[in-house]
């Protein structure tokens, strides 16, 4: 599954903000040290931290989740998924941050939806899953952090999958 946000630049400078903004949802959160919006290609880690979790087993615990981000240049012609209307309003942008997420974890979607909601948010851009893009950049932060507590709610003690954080590698 992939988050896109549609941008004509991205820039490094908005990566404290982009942690700042995270941290606001119930845990703080670090980013791979070194990371650039520039170099990175592939998998993206965050080692975080719970304030309230839901399973006993997590409190007090650094955990480890991300996913496969990159930007690439933003082709209309390419993107034929979209209705005639989105494409008319997208071509104006000339990149998409790329955010691709699966069930590696129970906190991939967490980073996924979150990080690409934020990065619309600080970007102004558009962000778009499937067909469905959202222009409105002030509340989607609020909605994906809706999503994101409903989804976390919806699992079982017994199936939430995680990974401790052991170090950066």
């Amino acid at each position: 599954m992939e988050f896109h946000v549609h941008v004509n630049e991205i820039s490094d400078d908005i990566i404290p903000a982009m942690i700042a903004e995270l941290n606001k949802f119930e845990m703080t959160c670090e980013v791979y040290p070194g990371f650039s919006f520039v170099t990175q290609s592939g998998f993206l880690p965050f080692k975080f931290r719970l304030s309230h979790p839901k399973i006993a087993v997590l409190k007090d615990k650094d955990l480890m989740s991300g996913f496969e981000l990159d930007v690439y240049d933003f082709d209309p012609e390419e993107a034929d998924w979209f209705s005639e209307d989105d494409l008319a309003n997208l071509a104006k942008y000339t990149k998409t941050v790329t955010i691709r997420f699966g069930a590696f974890d129970s906190f991939q979607l967490r980073f996924a939806d979150l990080t690409s909601a934020v990065i619309a948010k600080l970007t102004g851009g558009p962000r778009s899953f499937d067909e469905q893009v959202w222009y409105d950049s002030s509340s989607i932060v609020d909605e994906a952090w809706e999503g994101v507590k409903n989804w976390e709610n919806s699992i079982a003690d017994a199936d939430w999958n995680y990974h401790e954080f052991d170090g950066w590698h």
